[in-house]
């Protein structure tokens, strides 16, 4: 996840059963690299800032 971020706003979403399952599976994963278990909000940025870092990528015309 990106740091220093300053302004963030609040977006709220709903996930299905399957999803959340997904996100504390990978919570309990880092719970063995990093000692604690992450909240899940930090799982869904990081998620969707490796999501958009890959979008944003493959557009034709950008610079890397």
């Amino acid at each position: 996840m990106k740091t220093g971020r300053t302004h963030q706003k609040q977006v709220n979403i709903r996930l299905d059963d399957e999803t959340l399952r997904r996100i504390d599976n990978c919570r309990s994963e880092l719970l063995k690299t990093e000692g604690e278990i992450p909240p899940r909000a930090d799982i869904v940025r990081a998620a969707i800032d490796r999501y958009l870092d890959e979008f944003e990528k493959d557009q034709p015309g950008r610079k890397p």
